[in-house]
């Protein structure tokens, strides 16, 4: 299975500054970038702690949310494209770093902005999430849907941080904006990978389904993920694209056939009525309401191709069951 679908043919060197090096997206697109010959700069929060500092050309210290220093540094890296791929997801506290994630999205994403405007950036690339979608109307939505920014409580004020940021890049007359709309991302440091957070779940049998659940997941892998960054560095116009595999599955269909998968028990069946006494508000809605994203825009107008079209194959591969 390749790493990704090749939808450019001679990749014209650039320097990008990435925001989110360490993360799983960014831990997937230094590699890519370098064998594309691109001058890297990767920031981080604190000093050493980025791993494979060999593909890099450059270490920017900073915090998104230190504008000034931000503004700093993304001018001294001179970048042709800016890529912010920052989240909070790795702090253990799920609602912690929902909250961190958010404030990160909306006012710091709004500082790389400005500062990759002064720097001259023609073009900058952020990480978005397909799962913000209003769960209604068509089960399988496009670009188009309307964002659920009425949702409640924490997963409201997440919502509303995506729909900020991605106003932010996508309104800015001068720069070339585009959000990455991402469905449940899994590969390598993932929640799915062994030892993560779904994976413990699932293998403690801590997360049931529930009857007649009817809730879509869109999966993204990482290396997917990646491989789209890479293309929009210089493809694709401006504007949101969803990332996504070409299968969004239900709850009853990919939860039992990911427990298989990582060996765990098969998931306990809950009513609706049981699991949103036993369970927080979010995890119902993902498993009976969410709906999923299609990636029709990103196939039709880039000839883009997932590497790994489905979730099965991918988590097949994840757990070192996948050939090749």
């Amino acid at each position: 299975m390749p790493l990704s679908a090749p939808m450019s043919e001679v990749p014209v060197p650039l320097r990008v500054f990435v925001a989110g090096a360490t993360g799983v997206v960014g831990r997937a697109l230094l590699p890519r970038l370098r064998e594309r010959g691109h001058h890297v700069t990767a920031l981080v929060r604190q000093a050493g702690r980025l791993e494979g500092g060999d593909l890099v050309d450059a270490v920017a210290v900073a915090d998104v949310m230190d504008p000034r220093r931000l503004r700093r540094v993304v001018q001294e890296s001179a970048p042709d494209v800016v890529v912010c791929q920052v989240t909070a997801f790795r702090h253990p506290d799920f609602d912690v770093a929902l909250h961190r994630t958010s404030r990160l999205r909306d006012a710091g994403t709004r500082n790389l902005v400005s500062a990759a405007v002064s720097a001259g950036a023609r073009r900058i690339i952020i990480q978005s999430m397909a799962a913000a979608y209003c769960p209604h109307g068509h089960d399988v939505l496009d670009e188009e849907a309307p964002l659920w920014t009425e949702a409640p409580g924490r997963w409201g004020e997440a919502v509303r941080a995506v729909a900020a940021m991605e106003d932010a890049v996508l309104t800015c007359p001068n720069i070339e904006g585009i959000a990455l709309r991402y469905g449940a991302l899994y590969g390598p440091r993932t929640w799915y990978a062994p030892g993560g957070t779904i994976h413990e779940k699932v293998r403690g049998s801590a997360l049931p389904l529930v009857d007649d659940g009817v809730g879509l997941t869109s999966f993204t892998h990482t290396e997917d993920a990646a491989g789209v960054v890479l293309e929009m560095l210089t493809g694709g116009d401006p504007g949101a694209y969803n990332v996504v595999d070409n299968e969004p599955a239900e709850s009853m269909e990919w939860l039992p056939a990911y427990a298989r998968i990582v060996g765990g028990p098969a998931p306990v069946s809950l009513t609706l009525d049981q699991a949103r006494t036993q369970l927080d508000w979010l995890t119902v809605h993902q498993l009976t309401e969410q709906r999923g994203a299609t990636n029709f825009r990103l196939r039709e107008t880039l000839g883009w191709r997932p590497a790994w079209p489905s979730w099965r194959e991918g988590f097949a591969s994840l757990c070192g069951l996948w050939p090749g």
